[in-house]
């Protein structure tokens, strides 16, 4: 703050050379000391010269405050930057009277210097003529109040912005959410009607097919005591264990449960010779070759029926989806050490493949929902349903592998079976 009522210039107003414009500069009008005052203060000020108020030198935090530099306003006048009304008046006060002038708050709309307030000291010359002022500007209290309850305002919008803005998002999402869940409930409850449908319509087709699959047991039977070749008696062991699979799930859909039998252990690998020999005539008349790699003697419990027709399923679908020069593979194998870690149990590894067109990334997902089906109007959509359920109440589990890449196309199937043998141990647990 500057004590001093009255600053004089060292020369008079007739010296007409203006003032350098560097700090270090050579000043002929003013005092070394005062021309510090005004470069030094942190507050904005300003020094006029004449009558006109001319722009002689302004410090760097005037210069700041107007977003220009001491070049750009040296010359002009005053009123041209502060654009406030009484401007003039409170320069021409101090200049003319050599007393200090002060205004509050003005009240013109000037551009980054409103809401200020200027203090004016005048400029004497030796001869206590006026030769210009200085001029200070600071804030006003209650323009900084101001400012500072628009900045809490302002803090308090951008919280209740974000509060409530971060609340919609949740409620967006919770609605997503519940949208997935209403539709995956619509499709659950589509599914368990059309399966409370199919299971009336099998409960209809054990009951009509009874009568006629009595009739064929019999005929094979009769069959079975004609003199006959050996591979004719063949064929009739097939058809009945055929006959008596079929006669099985005829019985228990019309008992409406599971087979109240238990589990038996078998010997896994001469089903699946069986099954591969029953279907190859079909297959050759494809031109589909069915290779079979039994590398294991498999012993499992399981139903044996239950496992027939899974791997037939399996098997059907594989010569479906292969082209004529196509081939199916069944290769049967010991578990790999980290899948029995996964089902803590030792077993064997099934697997179906085939050199078919691939099964398509958005179907893969899918495959195992009931209804679901690739063929059209030859397939259900539930054979693989079916199969799945079957694996999983004996401990096992189903995975695919799939390409539809031109000339490396096909589709795996791998069932792991649990082998009937000592409780498994984990390698872990073996180790201890």
């Amino acid at each position: 703050m500057i004590r001093k009522s009255r600053m004089r210039l060292e020369g008079t107003r007739a010296d007409p050379e203006p003032y350098a414009n560097s700090r270090t500069g050579s000043a002929p009008g003013v005092l070394n000391s005062e021309r510090s005052i005004v470069y030094d203060s942190p507050l904005p000020m300003i020094e006029l010269t004449g009558p006109d108020h001319l722009v002689r030198h302004a410090n760097i935090a005037f210069c700041q405050l107007c977003s220009k530099t001491e070049d750009q306003l040296t010359g002009k006048r005053f009123e041209e930057i502060a654009h406030w009304k009484g401007c003039l008046a409170l320069l021409n006060q101090a200049y003319s009277t050599g007393k200090i002038a002060i205004q509050t708050e003005p009240e013109g709309k000037g551009v980054h210097l409103s809401g200020w307030s200027y203090t004016v000291w005048p400029i004497r010359g030796t001869e206590d003529q006026a030769g210009g002022v200085i001029v200070q500007l600071a804030e006003t209290t209650q323009f900084r109040q101001r400012t500072v309850a628009v900045n809490e305002q302002l803090l308090l919008s951008g919280v209740r912005e974000h509060d409530l803005r971060k609340t919609a998002e949740r409620l967006t999402a919770q609605l997503q959410l519940e949208s997935v869940d209403r539709k995956r409930m619509e499709l659950a409850l589509v599914n368990s009607e059309k399966l409370a449908v199919t299971a009336r319509f099998a409960l209809t087709i054990a009951h009509e097919i009874n009568n006629p699959l009595a009739a064929i047991t019999n005929l094979v039977y009769l069959l079975g005591t004609i003199d006959t070749g050996p591979e004719a008696q063949a064929y009739i062991a097939t058809i009945e264990d055929q006959l008596k699979g079929l006669s099985r799930i005829s019985t228990q859909m019309l008992k409406f449960h599971r087979d109240g039998n238990k589990p038996a252990v078998f010997d896994l690998n001469p089903v699946l010779r069986e099954i591969s020999d029953f279907y190859r005539v079909e297959a050759e008349k494809q031109g589909i070759v069915i290779d079979q790699r039994l590398e294991a003697d498999a012993t499992i419990l399981a139903f044996k029926s239950e496992i027939v027709q899974v791997v037939t399923n399996l098997l059907l679908n594989a010569l479906d989806a292969t082209p004529a020069r196509g081939q199916v593979i069944i290769h049967l194998y010991p578990a790999p050490r980290w899948l029995c870690e996964i089902h803590e149990s030792s077993g064997y590894c099934l697997s179906i493949a085939d050199s078919g067109s691939g099964i398509a990334p958005e179907d893969r997902a899918r495959i195992y929902q009931p209804f679901f089906t690739t063929k059209g109007e030859r397939g259900t959509g539930l054979g693989l349903w079916v199969s799945v359920g079957i694996i999983d109440r004996i401990g096992g589990s189903i995975r695919v592998w799939s390409s539809c890449r031109r000339g490396r196309s096909g589709t795996c199937f791998s069932i792991f079976l649990p082998a009937k043998q000592i409780a498994y141990l984990p390698l872990s647990r073996r180790r201890g």
